[in-house]
């Protein structure tokens, strides 16, 4: 049954809409201004919203606007009665699914809803086809079968299902966000947002208004109203990577979210009731930044009911293969089929991996691009500071080579320029393939050229 919200402030319009619609089988609420209309929102689910532009207390695109943000796939129909026209084109742009001029026909206004409700309907199946592919996405990703990886797992199904904030601790590249992931995933509030903020990339005074967002007028600049991201997360998980670079004015804010679940804007007097679960991450040893004052012990103590801790990749040897060939998988394009030699997968076991599961995904990106022509992913196909480590002398062992070929600096050059041929010169690409900076990638051509 399409329930449909119908608002505007002549009864007699409105009952003629109810009467009509109740007979095609629709269920049909009705609210003659926009303070019961918003009221409605709160408390009901609404499929179609059919709003009047002049209410006499609100705006009928403002309300298009408060629907959108609370129900998104709801759709809007706009009715006006004034030939504001322009009002209702940007109504559209706003969000609205279509407008009528009033008077309109019933037949119009039937056959308008029931095309809506299909546009609905198919916005919540993409949804929920997102969401299966993004279920398929996290569990292919989140590959591990060594004891340390088994532990994390176990800790994750028993965690996913409370509202308690959640620490994980690991080194850069470990997959926190993943970990953080697969918890929301698991838990009741998978269909509600999984939203993300990198505290570490952001001034502490942008990090506060992206957090808790902000009035018109709090500051120069501040234009129009903006959400902040606790609020836009509510229902759903919030998290929270580096949380050890914020600042402790911010940790405090975050703090009184934690046990109140209350915030307030910048600029703002009112008080906003959320119900998000908040995930943090941080590489940061956090006995230390307390002791330094750089982490709050009250929030740390919040936040330390559950902590998981995820080991680097060098600690979890084991998985290396595993993950590797679902890397290998992943960037090989057309269906082909690809394997990994035993001595460059040797490599990859015994390298330390100071970037974790990151540095392996792009190690492997450049191993397949390079092995485009071929089948098989041999070492020379690995970035030159992986191949080029202790742990890869043993390949020169019993073999007769070149003296030349031996010389670092002759194999440097030949990767870098496989590598420059196969992406046809961009000099950006190649250097993140080959695993060096820019820079460095500069000094070898320029020395190359002398």
């Amino acid at each position: 049954m399409i329930r449909i919200l119908i608002v505007d402030d002549e009864y007699q319009l409105i009952d003629a809409f109810r009467k009509k619609l109740s007979k095609e089988g629709m269920e049909v609420l009705v609210a003659l201004n926009g303070k019961d209309a918003i009221n409605i929102i709160k408390n009901e689910s609404i499929d179609i919203g059919l709003f009047d532009i002049r209410l006499p207390d609100i705006n009928g695109v403002d309300l298009l606007g408060k629907l959108k943000e609370m129900q998104p796939t709801a759709e809007v129909i706009m009715l006006t009665g004034h030939a504001s026209v322009d009002t209702a084109i940007k109504s559209m742009k706003l969000g609205a699914y279509d407008y009528l001029t009033k008077p309109c026909r019933l037949v119009e206004l039937h056959n308008v809803i029931l095309k809506a409700y299909e546009k609905k309907q198919l916005k919540e199946k993409n949804i929920v086809l997102e969401e299966h592919i993004h279920r398929i996405e996290i569990r292919d990703r989140f590959i591990g079968e060594s004891k340390e990886m088994k532990e994390i797992k176990k800790f994750i199904s028993l965690v996913s299902n409370s509202n308690a904030p959640v620490l994980l601790l690991g080194e850069t590249g470990t997959g926190k966000e993943v970990v953080a992931r697969q918890i929301h995933t698991l838990s009741h509030r998978s269909a509600n947002p999984f939203v993300t903020i990198n505290a570490s990339c952001l001034q502490e005074s942008i990090l506060e208004s992206e957090l808790f967002g902000y009035k018109k007028g709090a500051f120069t600049g501040a234009q129009t109203d903006k959400l902040g991201l606790i609020e836009i997360a509510n229902k759903g998980t919030f998290f929270v990577d580096e949380v050890g670079d914020m600042g402790t004015t911010i940790q405090a804010k975050l703090l009184r979210v934690l046990e109140n679940s209350v915030f307030r804007k910048l600029g703002d007097t009112k008080e906003i009731k959320v119900d998000v679960r908040f995930i943090f991450a941080t590489n940061k040893n956090i006995e230390k930044e307390i002791e330094t004052n750089r982490f709050r012990k009250d929030l740390f103590y919040r936040l330390n009911t559950f902590i998981i801790k995820i080991p680097p990749l060098v600690e979890r040897k084991d998985d290396i293969p595993l993950i590797a060939n679902y890397f290998i998988e992943k960037f090989t394009l057309g269906g082909k089929r690809k394997i990994i030699s035993k001595h460059a997968m040797d490599i990859l076991v015994n390298h330390s991996w100071p970037g974790n599961v990151r540095e392996l995904a792009n190690a492997l990106e450049r191993a397949v691009l390079v092995s485009a022509d071929r089948e098989e992913i041999i070492a020379d196909d690995l970035p030159y500071d992986i191949t080029h480590t202790k742990a890869v002398i043993p390949e020169f062992k019993n073999q007769t080579l070149n003296q030349n070929k031996l010389r670092l600096d002759v194999m440097e050059k030949e990767h870098i320029e496989k590598v420059l041929k196969l992406v046809d010169g961009n000099k950006s690409k190649a250097a993140r393939l080959l695993g060096i900076s820019r820079k460095k990638l500069y000094q070898v051509i320029e020395n190359d050229l002398k």
